[in-house]
């Protein structure tokens, strides 16, 4: 080959790697998905440490409580403590019982869920076969209900692999330690991709769950809040493509199941490998949200969504999400 044509060859390949890269930012095209009317939605949120590790008076509660409201929360998840490389959890919930004592009263329909980290492998070893780590987190999870006042426990296990016994078996535990009447949720990392839904290639993780295992965890909990984020793609159409499958296939597994199904959504300004700013955006994936609730119709399980974190949510944000 010429240098001249080899030149070419190279342009051309460029140029259409320009399109394509340009081609996955545009917006999409035509009307959005339509939802039936009928479809609505419980409204989460995860809300930072500071609620329950530091004092507040009763005016800054309150204010917290009318700032709930009025973003049409239903669900907090609280964050309350984490389980340490010592096996001892984080000491961070002092002020939690005055905070679930005035809220229940300001906000009584609130559900009130305490928001807890278990860090499953501590130098690459899972320390969840170990039973006495699993009955330590089971006793901390009725401490904070019986205790502190919540409603419920909500469960950040993290990276929960698929198949694995002992996150199941943790479950069950947790669940017969609780007390009767307790709201038992999980957050779940992304379904296992039975087919191509992305330009970008997407592999196969340990912690991107089956279908056998989502039913397995389904039959133990309560709520399981899929967090529909840490793609770790890069393109916002890619993205849409991916939020749509994750909510299609999560609401065909929740069929029949008496737990409920949380789309969990970002609102991060956080860059990171799995989390690309540029690409996982609110409007994207509530866009996808719609597209895979659109096929859905009015059979969807769907039952909520969440937005993670509280925090960082901004103004335009909460005023996309009203209009959704």
């Amino acid at each position: 080959m010429s240098r001249a044509r080899w030149w070419r060859w190279v342009g051309t390949l460029l140029v259409g790697l320009l399109v394509l890269v340009g081609w996955q930012f545009l917006p999409p095209f035509g009307e959005s998905p339509i939802v039936p009317e009928s479809v609505t939605f419980r409204r989460g949120a995860w809300i930072g440490i500071e609620w329950a590790m530091e004092p507040h008076t009763s005016a800054e509660i309150s204010a917290f409580a009318t700032e709930l409201q009025a973003r049409r929360i239903t669900d907090a998840y609280l964050y309350v403590s984490y389980l340490r490389a010592d096996g001892e959890f984080n000491p961070t919930y002092d002020h939690a019982r005055a905070l679930t004592d005035q809220l229940r009263t300001l906000v009584p329909d609130i559900r009130l869920l305490a928001w807890v980290g278990i860090p499953i492998q501590i130098d690459g070893v899972n320390r969840l076969p170990n039973p006495a780590i699993r009955a330590q987190i089971a006793e901390f999870a009725a401490f904070i209900v019986a205790e502190l006042g919540f409603d419920g426990i909500h469960l950040n296990a993290e990276m929960a692999e698929n198949g694995d016994a002992n996150y199941l078996a943790l479950l069950a535990e947790i669940r017969a330690e609780l007390p009767e009447g307790t709201f038992f949720s999980v957050t779940a990392h992304a379904l296992r991709q039975t087919h191509p839904v992305t330009l970008t290639p997407y592999p196969v993780i340990a912690h991107h769950w089956t279908p056998e295992h989502w039913r397995a965890v389904a039959a133990l909990v309560d709520q399981i809040a899929l967090m529909v984020y840490d793609s770790g793609l890069p393109f916002p159409a890619d993205y849409r493509r991916w939020a749509a499958y994750q909510v299609r296939e999560s609401a065909a597994l929740m069929a029949g199941s008496r737990a409920e199904l949380v789309i969990g959504l970002p609102t991060s300004e956080e860059w990171t490998p799995s989390h690309q700013t540029q690409a996982e955006t609110l409007f994207d994936g509530l866009y996808g949200l719609l597209e895979g609730l659109s096929a859905l119709g009015e059979s969807s399980s769907v039952t909520g969504i969440a937005i993670y974190p509280y925090w960082e949510t901004t103004p335009d944000e909460w005023a996309l999400l009203d209009n959704f």
